[in-house]
Protein backbone atom coordinates (compact mmCIF):
# COMPACT_ATOMS: atom_id res chain seq x y z
CA UNK A 1 0.00 0.00 0.00
CA UNK A 2 1.72 3.51 -0.78
CA UNK A 3 1.06 4.99 2.06
CA UNK A 4 3.27 7.83 3.12
CA UNK A 5 3.02 9.20 7.10
CA UNK A 6 5.38 12.26 7.96
CA UNK A 7 8.01 12.60 9.94
CA UNK A 8 9.44 9.44 8.06
CA UNK A 9 7.84 8.89 5.03
CA UNK A 10 8.77 5.41 4.93
CA UNK A 11 7.23 4.39 7.61
CA UNK A 12 3.97 3.24 6.39
CA UNK A 13 2.54 1.40 8.93
CA UNK A 14 2.77 4.20 11.73
CA UNK A 15 -0.28 4.81 13.67
CA UNK A 16 -1.36 8.61 13.86
CA UNK A 17 -2.09 9.58 17.46
CA UNK A 18 -6.54 9.20 17.77
CA UNK A 19 -8.36 13.02 18.08
CA UNK A 20 -8.92 12.06 22.14
CA UNK A 21 -5.42 11.25 22.49
CA UNK A 22 -4.93 14.85 22.03
CA UNK A 23 -4.95 16.97 25.54
CA UNK A 24 -7.06 19.91 25.32
CA UNK A 25 -6.09 23.55 26.14
CA UNK A 26 -3.41 23.44 24.29
CA UNK A 27 -3.57 27.07 23.12
CA UNK A 28 -4.84 28.53 26.58
CA UNK A 29 -1.84 26.96 27.89
CA UNK A 30 1.13 28.90 25.65
CA UNK A 31 -1.05 32.09 26.06
CA UNK A 32 -0.59 31.97 29.72
CA UNK A 33 2.99 30.19 29.22
CA UNK A 34 3.43 33.55 27.00
CA UNK A 35 1.70 36.07 30.18
CA UNK A 36 4.01 34.58 32.54
CA UNK A 37 7.38 34.50 30.97
CA UNK A 38 7.11 37.84 28.46
CA UNK A 39 4.54 39.47 29.64
CA UNK A 40 5.32 42.83 27.78
CA UNK A 41 5.74 41.59 24.64
CA UNK A 42 3.29 41.64 21.47
CA UNK A 43 1.29 39.00 20.87
CA UNK A 44 -0.66 41.09 17.99
CA UNK A 45 0.05 44.01 15.94
CA UNK A 46 -2.31 45.80 13.72
CA UNK A 47 -0.06 47.01 10.77
CA UNK A 48 -1.71 50.13 9.54
CA UNK A 49 -2.53 51.51 13.39
CA UNK A 50 0.61 50.12 15.15
CA UNK A 51 -1.46 49.06 18.35
CA UNK A 52 -0.45 46.06 20.33
CA UNK A 53 -1.82 43.23 22.13
CA UNK A 54 0.72 41.93 24.71
CA UNK A 55 0.64 38.65 25.81
CA UNK A 56 -0.71 39.82 29.16
CA UNK A 57 -3.08 41.45 27.89
CA UNK A 58 -4.48 39.11 25.44
CA UNK A 59 -4.33 36.67 29.08
CA UNK A 60 -6.27 39.89 30.47
CA UNK A 61 -8.49 40.09 27.77
CA UNK A 62 -9.94 36.63 27.30
CA UNK A 63 -10.97 36.45 30.95
CA UNK A 64 -12.85 39.88 30.87
CA UNK A 65 -14.34 38.81 27.22
CA UNK A 66 -15.23 35.10 29.19
CA UNK A 67 -17.39 37.14 31.65
CA UNK A 68 -18.69 39.39 29.01
CA UNK A 69 -19.82 36.83 26.54
CA UNK A 70 -21.32 34.86 29.40
CA UNK A 71 -20.49 30.82 30.56
CA UNK A 72 -20.46 28.25 28.06
CA UNK A 73 -22.15 27.22 25.48
CA UNK A 74 -22.83 30.05 23.51
CA UNK A 75 -22.66 30.71 19.56
CA UNK A 76 -20.51 33.43 18.90
CA UNK A 77 -20.72 34.67 15.14
CA UNK A 78 -17.30 36.83 14.63
CA UNK A 79 -17.82 39.58 11.48
CA UNK A 80 -14.76 41.71 12.26
CA UNK A 81 -11.97 42.38 9.50
CA UNK A 82 -8.23 40.79 11.09
CA UNK A 83 -7.02 42.77 13.98
CA UNK A 84 -6.52 42.23 17.66
CA UNK A 85 -10.27 42.12 18.75
CA UNK A 86 -10.55 39.59 15.92
CA UNK A 87 -7.70 37.40 17.49
CA UNK A 88 -8.47 37.56 20.36
CA UNK A 89 -12.09 36.41 20.28
CA UNK A 90 -11.01 33.71 18.10
CA UNK A 91 -8.66 32.57 21.27
CA UNK A 92 -11.36 33.24 23.28
CA UNK A 93 -13.38 31.17 22.05
CA UNK A 94 -11.42 27.91 21.62
CA UNK A 95 -10.38 28.18 25.46
CA UNK A 96 -13.68 28.81 26.34
CA UNK A 97 -16.10 26.05 25.45
CA UNK A 98 -17.97 28.53 22.76
CA UNK A 99 -19.21 27.67 19.20
CA UNK A 100 -17.24 30.41 17.13
CA UNK A 101 -18.57 31.05 13.64
CA UNK A 102 -16.63 33.65 11.77
CA UNK A 103 -18.21 34.66 8.42
CA UNK A 104 -17.24 37.46 5.65
CA UNK A 105 -17.43 41.43 7.30
CA UNK A 106 -18.48 42.50 4.20
CA UNK A 107 -21.27 40.33 3.47
CA UNK A 108 -23.93 41.34 1.70
CA UNK A 109 -27.48 42.25 4.11
CA UNK A 110 -28.95 39.30 2.18
CA UNK A 111 -26.27 37.12 3.09
CA UNK A 112 -25.93 38.36 6.52
CA UNK A 113 -29.54 37.61 7.13
CA UNK A 114 -29.10 34.14 5.72
CA UNK A 115 -26.22 33.26 7.71
CA UNK A 116 -27.65 34.81 11.15
CA UNK A 117 -30.64 32.38 10.06
CA UNK A 118 -29.04 29.37 9.18
CA UNK A 119 -26.52 29.54 12.25
CA UNK A 120 -28.91 31.42 15.01
CA UNK A 121 -25.74 32.50 17.07
CA UNK A 122 -26.51 34.11 20.42
CA UNK A 123 -23.77 36.70 20.17
CA UNK A 124 -22.80 38.80 16.92
CA UNK A 125 -19.28 40.56 16.95
CA UNK A 126 -20.05 43.33 14.14
CA UNK A 127 -18.61 46.78 13.41
CA UNK A 128 -19.70 50.07 14.29
CA UNK A 129 -23.30 50.55 13.35
CA UNK A 130 -23.15 51.90 9.56
CA UNK A 131 -19.70 50.35 8.69
CA UNK A 132 -21.20 47.03 7.55
CA UNK A 133 -24.72 45.70 7.15
CA UNK A 134 -24.04 43.01 10.15
CA UNK A 135 -24.77 46.05 12.63
CA UNK A 136 -28.48 46.47 10.93
CA UNK A 137 -29.41 43.23 11.03
CA UNK A 138 -32.75 42.83 12.93
CA UNK A 139 -31.60 40.19 16.03
CA UNK A 140 -34.00 37.73 17.44
CA UNK A 141 -34.95 38.22 21.64
CA UNK A 142 -32.10 36.58 23.09
CA UNK A 143 -29.15 37.98 20.45
CA UNK A 144 -27.11 39.81 21.69
CA UNK A 145 -24.47 42.05 19.48
CA UNK A 146 -21.58 43.73 20.24
CA UNK A 147 -19.95 46.36 18.33
CA UNK A 148 -16.06 46.36 17.40
CA UNK A 149 -16.24 49.85 19.66
CA UNK A 150 -17.73 48.48 22.42
CA UNK A 151 -15.82 45.66 22.77
CA UNK A 152 -12.27 47.39 22.30
CA UNK A 153 -13.68 49.51 25.44
CA UNK A 154 -14.04 46.40 27.37
CA UNK A 155 -11.00 45.29 26.27
CA UNK A 156 -8.73 48.29 26.76
CA UNK A 157 -9.69 48.50 30.62
CA UNK A 158 -9.76 44.66 31.31
CA UNK A 159 -8.34 43.67 34.54
CA UNK A 160 -5.79 41.05 35.42
CA UNK A 161 -7.54 37.84 35.98
CA UNK A 162 -8.41 37.65 40.23
CA UNK A 163 -8.18 33.87 39.75
CA UNK A 164 -7.55 31.06 37.82
CA UNK A 165 -9.76 30.99 34.41
CA UNK A 166 -11.98 28.32 33.39
CA UNK A 167 -10.73 26.42 30.38
CA UNK A 168 -13.16 24.31 28.67
CA UNK A 169 -12.49 23.40 24.58
CA UNK A 170 -13.77 25.51 21.91
CA UNK A 171 -15.18 24.73 18.20
CA UNK A 172 -14.87 26.94 15.33
CA UNK A 173 -17.77 26.03 12.59
CA UNK A 174 -16.66 27.05 8.97
CA UNK A 175 -18.00 26.88 5.48
CA UNK A 176 -15.98 24.72 2.75
CA UNK A 177 -15.85 27.62 0.21
CA UNK A 178 -17.99 26.28 -2.77
CA UNK A 179 -16.13 26.57 -5.51
CA UNK A 180 -16.23 22.91 -6.48
CA UNK A 181 -20.04 22.07 -5.00
CA UNK A 182 -22.66 23.48 -2.78
CA UNK A 183 -20.70 25.16 0.20
CA UNK A 184 -20.53 22.56 3.04
CA UNK A 185 -19.91 23.70 6.85
CA UNK A 186 -18.18 21.45 9.02
CA UNK A 187 -16.72 21.74 12.79
CA UNK A 188 -12.77 21.76 14.30
CA UNK A 189 -12.38 21.77 17.76
CA UNK A 190 -9.93 23.52 19.42
CA UNK A 191 -7.30 20.13 19.43
CA UNK A 192 -7.55 20.25 16.11
CA UNK A 193 -6.54 23.51 15.30
CA UNK A 194 -3.53 23.38 17.78
CA UNK A 195 -2.35 19.88 16.38
CA UNK A 196 -2.27 21.07 12.99
CA UNK A 197 -1.08 24.71 13.98
CA UNK A 198 2.14 22.78 15.60
CA UNK A 199 2.72 20.82 12.67
CA UNK A 200 2.67 24.45 11.16
CA UNK A 201 5.33 25.79 13.38
CA UNK A 202 7.83 22.45 13.41
CA UNK A 203 7.50 22.63 8.93
CA UNK A 204 8.34 26.94 8.72
CA UNK A 205 10.66 26.31 11.96
CA UNK A 206 8.90 29.16 14.19
CA UNK A 207 10.73 30.26 17.54
CA UNK A 208 9.90 33.05 19.82
CA UNK A 209 11.75 35.55 17.81
CA UNK A 210 9.81 35.00 15.13
CA UNK A 211 7.67 37.87 13.87
CA UNK A 212 5.17 37.23 10.80
CA UNK A 213 2.88 39.23 8.82
CA UNK A 214 -0.58 38.49 7.74
CA UNK A 215 -3.29 40.23 5.41
CA UNK A 216 -5.83 37.20 4.65
CA UNK A 217 -8.80 37.03 6.18
CA UNK A 218 -10.13 36.00 9.68
CA UNK A 219 -13.03 33.88 8.44
CA UNK A 220 -11.36 31.17 6.43
CA UNK A 221 -9.45 28.62 8.07
CA UNK A 222 -5.43 29.88 6.68
CA UNK A 223 -4.91 32.97 8.94
CA UNK A 224 -5.79 31.97 12.50
CA UNK A 225 -4.56 29.01 12.37
CA UNK A 226 -1.34 29.03 9.97
CA UNK A 227 -0.23 32.78 11.35
CA UNK A 228 -2.36 33.27 14.55
CA UNK A 229 -2.54 30.14 16.40
CA UNK A 230 0.78 28.68 14.77
CA UNK A 231 2.65 32.07 16.32
CA UNK A 232 0.88 31.82 19.16
CA UNK A 233 2.48 28.24 20.40
CA UNK A 234 6.14 29.42 19.03
CA UNK A 235 5.65 32.44 21.94
CA UNK A 236 6.03 34.63 18.76
CA UNK A 237 4.55 37.96 17.55
CA UNK A 238 1.87 38.17 14.31
CA UNK A 239 1.58 41.43 12.20
CA UNK A 240 -1.86 41.50 10.87
CA UNK A 241 -3.41 43.49 8.53
CA UNK A 242 -7.25 43.75 7.94
CA UNK A 243 -6.28 43.53 3.89
CA UNK A 244 -3.74 43.23 1.57
CA UNK A 245 -2.52 46.71 0.10
CA UNK A 246 -0.01 46.13 -2.69
CA UNK A 247 1.19 49.95 -1.99
CA UNK A 248 1.91 49.34 1.70
CA UNK A 249 3.19 45.56 2.03
CA UNK A 250 6.56 45.71 1.82
CA UNK A 251 6.73 49.29 4.17
CA UNK A 252 4.97 46.73 6.44
CA UNK A 253 7.63 43.77 6.12
CA UNK A 254 10.10 46.41 6.53
CA UNK A 255 9.02 48.73 9.68
CA UNK A 256 7.72 45.69 11.79
CA UNK A 257 11.20 43.52 10.69
CA UNK A 258 9.12 40.51 9.78
CA UNK A 259 10.46 37.06 9.02
CA UNK A 260 7.95 35.16 7.50
CA UNK A 261 4.89 36.42 5.45
CA UNK A 262 2.03 34.48 4.69
CA UNK A 263 0.73 35.10 1.28
CA UNK A 264 -1.82 33.24 -1.07
CA UNK A 265 -1.01 33.05 -5.43
CA UNK A 266 -3.01 36.19 -5.95
CA UNK A 267 -0.82 38.76 -3.34
CA UNK A 268 2.27 36.83 -5.30
CA UNK A 269 1.08 38.12 -8.65
CA UNK A 270 0.38 41.41 -7.29
CA UNK A 271 3.41 41.70 -5.63
CA UNK A 272 5.70 41.01 -8.67
CA UNK A 273 3.27 43.81 -10.69
CA UNK A 274 4.66 46.71 -8.42
CA UNK A 275 7.80 47.98 -10.27
CA UNK A 276 8.85 49.31 -7.24
CA UNK A 277 12.25 47.27 -5.78
CA UNK A 278 12.05 47.35 -1.59
CA UNK A 279 16.04 48.18 -1.23
CA UNK A 280 15.76 46.70 2.72
CA UNK A 281 15.01 42.81 0.95
CA UNK A 282 16.06 40.09 2.48
CA UNK A 283 16.21 42.06 5.91
CA UNK A 284 15.23 39.85 8.25
CA UNK A 285 12.85 38.01 6.04
CA UNK A 286 13.53 33.89 6.03
CA UNK A 287 10.63 32.99 3.76
CA UNK A 288 7.41 33.50 2.23
CA UNK A 289 4.46 31.03 2.63
CA UNK A 290 2.11 30.63 -0.05
CA UNK A 291 -1.06 28.42 0.36
CA UNK A 292 -5.22 28.76 -0.74
CA UNK A 293 -4.59 27.78 -4.32
CA UNK A 294 -2.01 26.49 -7.06
CA UNK A 295 0.88 28.76 -7.15
CA UNK A 296 2.35 29.29 -10.81
CA UNK A 297 5.63 27.80 -10.96
CA UNK A 298 6.63 30.64 -13.15
CA UNK A 299 5.47 32.76 -10.26
CA UNK A 300 7.45 31.14 -7.66
CA UNK A 301 10.59 31.36 -9.61
CA UNK A 302 9.84 34.87 -10.57
CA UNK A 303 9.54 35.76 -6.88
CA UNK A 304 12.35 34.27 -5.41
CA UNK A 305 14.57 35.58 -8.49
CA UNK A 306 13.55 39.04 -7.98
CA UNK A 307 12.94 39.21 -3.74
CA UNK A 308 15.72 36.83 -3.13
CA UNK A 309 12.95 35.30 -0.62
CA UNK A 310 12.70 31.60 -0.31
CA UNK A 311 8.40 31.13 -1.43
CA UNK A 312 7.48 27.91 0.22
CA UNK A 313 4.26 26.23 -1.55
CA UNK A 314 2.40 24.26 0.47
CA UNK A 315 -0.94 22.58 1.06
CA UNK A 316 -3.98 23.14 3.15
CA UNK A 317 -7.90 21.73 3.61
CA UNK A 318 -10.31 23.26 6.16
CA UNK A 319 -11.17 19.70 6.64
CA UNK A 320 -8.32 19.23 8.50
CA UNK A 321 -7.39 22.31 9.91
CA UNK A 322 -5.48 23.99 7.39
CA UNK A 323 -2.20 22.70 6.01
CA UNK A 324 -1.35 19.23 5.36
CA UNK A 325 1.63 19.31 3.08
CA UNK A 326 4.43 21.83 3.12
CA UNK A 327 7.89 22.13 1.20
CA UNK A 328 10.61 22.57 3.13
CA UNK A 329 12.58 25.03 4.40
CA UNK A 330 16.66 26.04 2.56
CA UNK A 331 18.80 24.00 2.51
CA UNK A 332 16.59 21.45 1.71
CA UNK A 333 14.87 21.71 -1.48
CA UNK A 334 11.52 23.11 -2.43
CA UNK A 335 10.21 22.14 -5.98
CA UNK A 336 8.43 24.58 -8.00
CA UNK A 337 5.02 23.04 -8.37
CA UNK A 338 5.00 20.80 -5.52
CA UNK A 339 3.33 21.36 -2.26
CA UNK A 340 5.75 19.31 -0.27
CA UNK A 341 5.63 16.36 2.09
CA UNK A 342 2.53 15.60 3.91
CA UNK A 343 2.73 17.29 7.33
CA UNK A 344 1.02 15.78 10.75
CA UNK A 345 -1.72 13.68 8.24
CA UNK A 346 -1.35 9.73 6.71
CA UNK A 347 -1.40 10.59 2.82
CA UNK A 348 -2.06 7.90 0.28
CA UNK A 349 -2.77 8.31 -3.28
CA UNK A 350 -5.84 6.19 -4.46
CA UNK A 351 -7.69 5.51 -7.63
CA UNK A 352 -10.43 8.20 -8.31
CA UNK A 353 -14.04 6.21 -6.90
CA UNK A 354 -15.30 6.72 -10.89
CA UNK A 355 -12.66 5.29 -12.54
CA UNK A 356 -12.91 1.91 -9.66
CA UNK A 357 -16.58 1.56 -11.03
CA UNK A 358 -15.63 1.60 -14.05
CA UNK A 359 -12.95 -1.04 -14.27
CA UNK A 360 -15.83 -2.97 -12.14
CA UNK A 361 -13.89 -2.85 -8.50
CA UNK A 362 -15.83 -2.73 -5.23
CA UNK A 363 -16.02 1.16 -5.52
CA UNK A 364 -16.49 1.17 -1.21
CA UNK A 365 -12.53 -0.04 -1.25
CA UNK A 366 -9.87 2.51 -1.10
CA UNK A 367 -7.45 1.35 -4.25
CA UNK A 368 -3.57 2.60 -3.77
CA UNK A 369 -1.93 3.78 -6.87
CA UNK A 370 2.26 3.70 -7.32
CA UNK A 371 4.44 7.22 -6.83
CA UNK A 372 4.08 8.69 -10.09
CA UNK A 373 0.94 7.88 -10.48
CA UNK A 374 -2.14 10.61 -11.10
CA UNK A 375 -4.95 9.88 -8.50
CA UNK A 376 -7.43 10.97 -5.62
CA UNK A 377 -5.41 12.20 -2.63
CA UNK A 378 -6.71 10.44 0.73
CA UNK A 379 -5.88 11.81 4.28
CA UNK A 380 -6.19 10.42 7.80
CA UNK A 381 -5.26 12.01 10.94
CA UNK A 382 -6.40 13.52 14.36
CA UNK A 383 -7.36 17.05 12.73
CA UNK A 384 -9.00 15.37 9.99
CA UNK A 385 -13.08 15.91 10.31
CA UNK A 386 -14.97 12.47 10.31
CA UNK A 387 -17.78 14.11 8.92
CA UNK A 388 -19.69 17.37 7.35
CA UNK A 389 -22.59 19.10 9.35
CA UNK A 390 -25.76 17.78 8.75
CA UNK A 391 -24.67 14.39 7.09
CA UNK A 392 -23.55 16.23 3.64
CA UNK A 393 -20.88 14.64 1.42
CA UNK A 394 -20.99 11.90 3.27
CA UNK A 395 -19.37 9.92 0.50
CA UNK A 396 -16.27 11.90 1.13
CA UNK A 397 -15.35 9.74 4.34
CA UNK A 398 -14.35 6.11 3.66
CA UNK A 399 -12.65 3.38 5.72
CA UNK A 400 -11.08 6.17 8.01
CA UNK A 401 -9.85 8.33 5.53
CA UNK A 402 -11.10 11.92 3.78
CA UNK A 403 -11.42 11.78 0.17
CA UNK A 404 -10.23 15.24 -0.52
CA UNK A 405 -11.23 15.35 -3.94
CA UNK A 406 -8.19 17.06 -5.31
CA UNK A 407 -5.94 15.08 -7.31
CA UNK A 408 -2.04 14.59 -7.33
CA UNK A 409 0.84 12.13 -6.94
CA UNK A 410 4.27 11.76 -5.40
CA UNK A 411 7.15 11.78 -7.04
CA UNK A 412 10.16 9.62 -6.36
CA UNK A 413 11.34 11.98 -3.36
CA UNK A 414 7.89 12.05 -1.74
CA UNK A 415 6.77 15.16 -2.98
CA UNK A 416 3.16 15.91 -3.62
CA UNK A 417 2.36 17.48 -6.60
CA UNK A 418 -1.08 18.67 -7.50
CA UNK A 419 -2.93 17.94 -10.84
CA UNK A 420 -6.17 19.58 -10.23
CA UNK A 421 -9.89 18.84 -8.60
CA UNK A 422 -12.04 15.89 -9.66
CA UNK A 423 -14.71 17.72 -10.95
CA UNK A 424 -12.61 20.50 -12.43
CA UNK A 425 -10.98 17.36 -14.93
CA UNK A 426 -12.47 17.93 -18.43
CA UNK A 427 -13.50 15.15 -20.28
CA UNK A 428 -12.67 15.42 -23.66
CA UNK A 429 -13.72 12.75 -26.42
CA UNK A 430 -12.82 9.92 -22.97
CA UNK A 431 -9.72 11.81 -22.27
CA UNK A 432 -8.90 13.02 -19.13
CA UNK A 433 -7.75 16.52 -18.87
CA UNK A 434 -6.55 18.47 -15.86
CA UNK A 435 -7.23 22.14 -15.96
CA UNK A 436 -3.89 22.84 -14.03
CA UNK A 437 -1.12 21.68 -16.78
CA UNK A 438 -2.69 24.03 -18.88
CA UNK A 439 -3.07 27.06 -16.47
CA UNK A 440 0.17 26.40 -16.02
CA UNK A 441 1.60 26.43 -19.28
CA UNK A 442 -0.24 29.78 -19.97
CA UNK A 443 1.04 31.43 -16.60
CA UNK A 444 4.52 31.53 -17.75
CA UNK A 445 3.51 33.82 -20.66
CA UNK A 446 5.01 37.17 -19.62
CA UNK A 447 1.18 39.04 -20.11
CA UNK A 448 -0.18 36.93 -17.96
CA UNK A 449 -1.72 37.34 -14.59
CA UNK A 450 -4.08 34.53 -13.68
CA UNK A 451 -5.80 31.97 -15.50
CA UNK A 452 -8.54 29.39 -14.66
CA UNK A 453 -9.43 26.67 -17.34
CA UNK A 454 -13.00 25.06 -17.38
CA UNK A 455 -14.47 22.73 -19.43
CA UNK A 456 -17.11 24.07 -21.99
CA UNK A 457 -19.89 21.36 -23.63
CA UNK A 458 -19.46 20.12 -27.02
CA UNK A 459 -21.79 18.26 -29.25
CA UNK A 460 -19.06 16.09 -30.54
CA UNK A 461 -16.60 15.58 -27.70
CA UNK A 462 -18.46 16.18 -24.51
CA UNK A 463 -16.03 18.92 -23.35
CA UNK A 464 -13.48 20.93 -24.63
CA UNK A 465 -11.20 23.20 -23.05
CA UNK A 466 -11.55 27.03 -22.60
CA UNK A 467 -9.41 29.69 -20.88
CA UNK A 468 -9.93 32.78 -18.55
CA UNK A 469 -7.31 35.17 -18.13
CA UNK A 470 -6.32 38.47 -16.68
CA UNK A 471 -3.65 40.29 -17.67
CA UNK A 472 -0.82 41.60 -16.24
CA UNK A 473 -1.42 45.83 -15.18
CA UNK A 474 -0.85 47.71 -18.92
CA UNK A 475 0.22 44.42 -20.79
CA UNK A 476 -2.11 43.80 -24.00
CA UNK A 477 -2.27 40.69 -25.43
CA UNK A 478 -4.75 39.25 -28.34
CA UNK A 479 -6.18 35.97 -28.64
CA UNK A 480 -4.79 34.75 -31.41
CA UNK A 481 -1.24 35.58 -29.78
CA UNK A 482 -2.60 33.21 -27.41
CA UNK A 483 -3.78 30.59 -29.07
CA UNK A 484 -0.41 30.40 -31.06
CA UNK A 485 1.29 30.55 -28.07
CA UNK A 486 -0.94 27.35 -26.66
CA UNK A 487 -0.65 25.61 -29.67
CA UNK A 488 3.69 26.05 -29.14
CA UNK A 489 3.44 24.58 -26.02
CA UNK A 490 0.22 21.81 -25.55
CA UNK A 491 -0.73 19.29 -27.73
CA UNK A 492 -3.80 19.52 -29.57
CA UNK A 493 -6.73 18.28 -27.32
CA UNK A 494 -5.26 20.64 -24.27
CA UNK A 495 -5.36 23.77 -26.30
CA UNK A 496 -7.95 25.92 -25.85
CA UNK A 497 -10.93 26.71 -27.92
CA UNK A 498 -11.77 29.95 -26.57
CA UNK A 499 -9.74 32.31 -24.66
CA UNK A 500 -11.87 35.08 -22.64
CA UNK A 501 -9.96 37.67 -21.25
CA UNK A 502 -11.42 39.98 -18.29
CA UNK A 503 -10.08 42.83 -16.26
CA UNK A 504 -10.29 40.35 -13.33
CA UNK A 505 -11.44 36.63 -12.56
CA UNK A 506 -14.44 36.59 -9.78
CA UNK A 507 -13.47 35.33 -6.52
CA UNK A 508 -15.96 33.75 -3.54
CA UNK A 509 -15.96 34.99 -0.42
CA UNK A 510 -12.72 33.38 0.37
CA UNK A 511 -10.74 35.32 -2.36
CA UNK A 512 -10.02 32.14 -4.76
CA UNK A 513 -10.74 32.13 -8.50
CA UNK A 514 -14.62 31.23 -8.80
CA UNK A 515 -14.48 27.96 -10.50
CA UNK A 516 -18.15 27.33 -10.33
CA UNK A 517 -19.22 30.41 -11.50
CA UNK A 518 -16.95 30.34 -14.98
CA UNK A 519 -18.11 26.38 -14.94
CA UNK A 520 -22.02 27.39 -14.78
CA UNK A 521 -21.37 30.24 -17.25
CA UNK A 522 -20.02 27.19 -19.82
CA UNK A 523 -22.63 25.27 -18.94
CA UNK A 524 -25.57 27.79 -19.45
CA UNK A 525 -23.56 28.86 -22.85
CA UNK A 526 -23.49 25.16 -23.83
CA UNK A 527 -27.32 24.83 -23.20
CA UNK A 528 -27.87 27.79 -25.42
CA UNK A 529 -26.13 26.53 -28.35
CA UNK A 530 -28.06 23.56 -28.00
CA UNK A 531 -31.15 24.97 -28.13
CA UNK A 532 -30.34 27.01 -30.90
CA UNK A 533 -29.14 24.33 -33.00
CA UNK A 534 -32.15 22.42 -32.27
CA UNK A 535 -33.85 25.41 -33.72
CA UNK A 536 -31.97 25.13 -36.55
CA UNK A 537 -32.31 21.73 -37.38
CA UNK A 538 -35.89 22.40 -37.13
CA UNK A 539 -35.56 24.64 -40.16
CA UNK A 540 -37.02 23.81 -43.29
Amino acid sequence: MTTISLPSTSNAGRVLPSRAALPPGRLFASLQRGARRTPGKALLVEAESGNELSYRQALAGLALLQRLFGPPPQRIMLALPGGLLTGLVWLTALSSGYDLIPVPPAASADEARRLLERQRPSILCAADEGESAWSAQLLSPGQRLFTASQLAEHVSHAPEPEQALSVREGRVYLSTSGSTGEPKWLALSERQIAWTAEQVRRSHALTSVDRGLTTLPFFHINAPVVSLCASLLAGATLIVAPRFSRRRFWSWVERYEATWISVVPTIVALLLENEEQPAFLPGRLRFARSASAPLPPANLRAFEERFGIPLIETYGLSEAGSQVAANPLPPAPHKPGSVGHPTGVAMRICLPRDQAVAQGLDESVLYDLPPGAVGEICIAGPNVISAYEDGAGASSFQQGWFRTGDLGYFDEDGYLFIKGRLREVINRGGENIAPREIEETLQEHQAVREVAVVGRPDPLYGEVVVAYLSLQEGRQLSVEELRRYARQRLSPPRVPVDFLILPELPRNATGKIDRRLLRTREQARGELQQIAREEASRQP
